[in-house]
């Protein structure tokens, strides 16, 4: 037992050493996961596909496939999606001009991931594409490995299909309770159009998974 208990903590120890390691590197931290990944996946692409497809569900809530996703919404966005409803995703092989898009940014520390909805407004000839946040009007400037998706659908809470896809999905329901709960607050807060309306949504949802 005493063996198996120090061996657990070597692979601890040198997974460690290497998050330092990549830490310690002059590069960027995205620079150098990135080619940490490409030279595993010169051996092992199944692992690498397979750790980042696991990134995605745990941690940002997405569940991809090959060309698409679908992802749990956890904010009101007008005239978009309210929490809880599910967006179904497609990757785009080229973005158009008032497609919503999912896009994926850091803080400036590189630490905390972001995801926003954005309207495209053009694409510029440099290949980057500016959009506008579809939440604050807010214009950006990404490049294509910010987009993660193109919105094609969003299916509301509740509905039949939306029973089947959740249930699937593994998504706790206190999960959406939560996410609901902090919106009504935000909502509550702001000066959003539609302010009662939305309120009102959010609290017919709450009531129906509580």
């Amino acid at each position: 037992m005493a063996e198996a208990t120090q061996e657990e903590a070597g692979v601890v120890e040198a997974y460690e050493n290497l998050a330092r390691q990549v830490l310690d590197r002059p590069e960027s931290i995205p620079s150098a996961i990135h080619n940490l990944l490409l030279k595993l996946a010169e051996t092992h692409p199944g692992a690498v596909y397979w750790i980042v497809r696991k990134f995605y569900q745990e941690y940002l809530r997405l569940y991809v496939s090959d060309t698409g996703y679908i992802g749990i919404a956890d904010r009101y966005e007008p005239d978009l999606m309210y929490p809880g409803d599910i967006a179904l995703y497609v990757v785009p092989e080229s973005p158009q001009p008032d497609d919503v898009v999912q896009v994926t940014f850091t803080d400036k520390d590189e630490v905390s991931v972001y995801v926003i909805h954005a309207r495209v407004i053009r694409c510029n000839d440099d290949r980057s594409v500016q959009v506008a946040d579809t939440g604050t009007g807010e214009e950006y400037r990404v490049v294509d490995w910010n987009i993660l998706g193109k919105l094609v659908r969003v299916i509301p809470f509740g509905s039949n299909e939306w029973q089947e896809l959740f249930a699937a999905s593994g998504v706790p329901k206190e999960w959406v309770a939560t996410s609901v709960e902090e919106n009504i607050r935000s909502v509550q807060e702001s000066e959003v159009s539609g302010k009662d309306e939305a309120i009102a949504e959010l609290k017919r949802r709450l009531g129906d998974l509580v």
